[in-house]
């Protein structure tokens, strides 16, 4: 579990302050409001929280003008620190950024169990929820949830795998495809042709990987544009049944375009059926095959005798006429018995005969006959299917000139059906089993990467362990997608039931998660929307891990009509363990209340304004729990929070 107890800043853009979050021993409150006017430093406190709880500032090194952001305003002053005191699982961290402006320079300092160490040095088992992208995901303002729905930023899917740590599974494969090419480095016997045959494998694997990516983004973009297209449909199908006497008449033809489509169906499967009987087709064929069959009666064959049964009989001692069999007699038989037909051939030709007889019959016309008469039954039925067709497609047409709106559903279906139409056509140049030299089949591809390996794995004399590296391989692969799929599947089912309880009525729904959170139907929502599926998304998926962390959120309800205000109080206790909040004074309206009613253990309730309004800081000062620094005013407590109104405040 991640904790924040509280944090300190001086000498920084916004005023020097520290709070406190705690409300017993190492145990922060639950909720923790802080109301600062715009103007006062929140942009530059939540820039500071991230970078020290990333070490952004070390890993990337900030220039000039990153460091004149963070520091104050109208200040010669040429440092400035920013400290944030935390709870990882048991033990309890301080992570320090001091800044150097005159040199545009942050060194960081972290102090655990052990003493100070110089360095962002955070306990390595809580270093994977500390990298700069996965911060943003719990120290957040409202750009946050816009990301989330943006495909360009890939947030979403590299959220969840980092958190539940399912791109481990991954590694692990780039790391048994790492091994076995050092193996075959070291093993090889020909060092030239190892390496032509690694760059031609290399090329492969990167031509396999480019097109195996391509085809998801085109699958995933069939599969947005069939839902949207179903969706499309249904639209339609509303529109057009406004028109009660039209919608009836459509719906009659439609059926009777499909009886029609289902008799011709029947009667085309009836004639393939039929067209296996050669004599069928023509009486040519009928004549040959009783002509076949009338030969090998005048013949006699089969005959009544099989080889078998003169084997057979040169294994006895007497003949069937009773004279013994000597050992000449005996090679006579087998010997001359191989002039007569084995038993399966006899049956065979039985078979074949019987098989004659029942096709042909006495008429060698008559088949041909029914076969034509079922073509042209066919051809009847087939002209009536395609009548009845026209005539659902003229009634159509007659409904999109009158109304509008159906015109524009049907054009938006045709728009939809030729898109999708183009993704399939795209689709299946990644399946189409094309085998030339620049072929996008990525089935093609994988065995060419195989194939390839195999060379490889020959030349190197590392076959046997080539086959237990795809063997495990397999095993990484198969896990890591039934894993991110069962996580993402889950963590989608419960984001819904969470946008659900905070908007009951607005009908918004995750259809998948991938590069960004996929909407049924839509791009996105307003921004109050957006900010509560971002809530419920990133709840749902930090309530489901080991790990419990803080969320700090800037104004977590001034986006979100009045409505839904009060909807979004009462989960914020159900987030997480610890919620900070930033917040104006305008956001108090139907949040505030909501919040503390649905907080067991109470809410904290601090202010934070700088020292320029003479009036305020009198009346800070008469509170009995302020702190007061050079240019700003810590002041805890509910009363003062509830009866500050400034909005906006000019830096000074």
């Amino acid at each position: 579990m991640m904790q924040i107890l509280g944090w300190k800043a001086d000498g920084l853009r916004c005023p020097d302050h520290e709070v406190d979050f705690r409300q017993s021993g190492d145990i922060p409150h639950g909720v923790s409001l802080i109301q600062m006017p715009n103007g006062t430093g929140k942009t530059t406190t939540l820039g500071l929280l991230r970078a020290t709880l990333s070490g952004s500032a070390a890993k990337g090194g900030w220039d000039g003008t990153e460091m004149t952001k963070y520091r104050k305003l109208g200040s010669d002053q040429t440092n400035g620190s920013f400290e944030v005191r935390l709870m990882l699982g048991s033990e309890r961290v301080t992570i320090i950024m001091n800044f150097d402006f005159e040199v545009s320079r942050v060194r960081y300092k972290t102090t655990r169990g052990e003493g100070q160490v110089d360095g962002f040095e955070p306990p390595y088992e809580f270093r994977r929820f500390m990298s700069e992208a996965f911060v943003e995901a719990f120290v957040f303002d409202g750009e946050l949830a816009e990301r989330l729905l943006d495909e360009k930023h890939l947030r979403a899917e590299e959220i969840v795998e980092d958190l539940f740590q399912i791109g481990t599974l991954k590694k692990l494969q780039d790391k048994i495809t790492e091994y076995w090419d050092e193996v075959t480095k070291k093993s090889a016997t020909e060092e030239v042709a190892l390496t032509r045959r690694q760059n031609k494998l290399k090329r492969l694997r990167e031509r396999l990987n480019r097109c195996r990516a391509q085809k998801e983004d085109l699958e995933g973009k069939r599969d947005e544009t069939t839902a949207r297209l179903q969706q499309q449909y249904a639209a339609y199908e509303q529109e057009i049944s406004k028109e009660e006497s039209r919608a009836q008449e459509l719906e009659q033809r439609k059926d009777t375009a499909a009886s029609l489509r289902k008799q011709v169906r029947e009667e085309a499967l009836d004639i393939l059926d039929v067209m296996r009987s050669p004599n069928a087709l023509s009486p040519i064929f009928a004549r040959t095959l009783h002509d076949l069959k009338i030969g090998l009666d005048r013949v006699k064959l089969p005959e009544s005798a099989a080889r078998e049964f003169f084997t057979e009989l040169a294994d006895e001692e007497f003949c069937v006429c009773g004279r013994p069999i000597d050992d000449h007699i005996r090679g006579e038989i087998r010997s001359r018995a191989e002039q007569y037909l084995g038993s399966d051939d006899v049956t065979l030709l039985n078979s074949m005969k019987t098989a004659i007889q029942d096709a042909v019959g006495q008429s060698h016309e008559s088949a041909e006959e029914e076969f034509r008469r079922k073509l042209h039954h066919l051809s009847m039925a087939m002209g009536e299917e395609r009548s009845a067709r026209n005539e659902v497609d003229l009634l159509q047409r007659a409904a999109e000139q009158a109304d509008p709106a159906v015109r524009d559903a049907s054009e938006e279906i045709r728009r939809l059906e030729t898109r999708l139409a183009d993704i399939s056509d795209e689709l299946d140049q990644h399946t189409n089993g094309d085998t030339s030299e620049n072929t996008r089949d990525v089935n093609v591809l994988a065995v060419r990467v195989k194939d390839a390996e195999d060379d490889v794995a020959e030349i190197t004399k590392t076959i046997t362990l080539k086959r237990k590296r795809d063997i495990l391989r397999k095993i990484l692969r198969e896990a890591y997608h039934t894993a991110r799929q069962g996580i993402l599947d889950e963590v989608r089912e419960e984001a819904n039931k969470r946008i659900r309880e905070l908007m009951p009525h607005n009908e918004i729904e995750i259809m998948r998660i991938e590069k960004c959170l996929v909407l049924a139907g839509k791009e996105g929502g307003s921004v109050g929307e957006n900010l509560s599926i971002a809530y419920a998304f990133l709840a749902s998926l930090f309530n489901r891990s080991e790990h419990q962390l803080p969320f700090i959120v800037d104004s977590p309800a001034n986006p979100i009509d009045l409505a839904n205000r009060s909807r979004i109080g009462p989960l914020i206790p159900r987030l997480t363990r610890q919620f900070i909040a930033f917040t104006i004074s305008s956001e108090r309206e139907q949040f505030v209340p909501n919040l503390k009613t649905a907080c067991d253990d109470g809410v904290q309730f601090i202010t934070l304004f700088r020292k320029v309004d003479e009036q305020l800081i009198e009346a800070a000062r008469v509170t009995s729990d302020h702190v007061e620094t050079r240019d700003g005013i810590v002041v805890h407590g509910e009363p003062f929070f509830n009866e500050f109104q400034v909005q906006t405040e000019e830096a000074s």
